[in-house]
């Protein structure tokens, strides 16, 4: 198994990742095989329903990259659910206030660290 992203952050390591806008699978699978070590996919921009968001991860699945995804804002159901796809790294856009990051933390970890159900 890969080295997890945070791992390879903490050791230094600088990893290259691309940001797909584009609401198509292909698209992620091709990013994910053209050489990045992971791919983001961003449902905060553009018209990007959920299915899409999973087979986009599916796609990067596919890869040796790993799939990130930019949820569209700081709400527990659309970050689990992310997770639960097979995100292995969220984005949550907008934190404004330490309450907004425990918020979000909370809603990535499971009890007794977090909310996530």
């Amino acid at each position: 198994m890969a080295p997890s992203l945070k791992s390879r952050w903490a050791s230094g390591e600088v990893t290259l990742g691309a940001w797909c806008m584009i609401p198509e699978p292909l698209t992620a699978e091709a990013l994910g095989r053209a050489g990045f070590d992971w791919v983001l996919v961003d449902m905060q921009h553009g018209c990007m329903d959920y299915e899409t968001a999973l087979n986009m991860i599916r796609a990067i699945d596919l890869t040796p990259a790993l799939p990130i995804v930019r949820v569209p804002w700081n709400d527990p159901g659309i970050i689990g659910r992310m997770l639960d796809a097979g995100a292995l790294g969220i984005v949550i856009p907008m934190i404004q206030t330490a309450e907004d990051a425990r918020r979000a933390v909370d809603a990535c970890l499971y009890p007794p660290k977090g909310r996530r159900s």
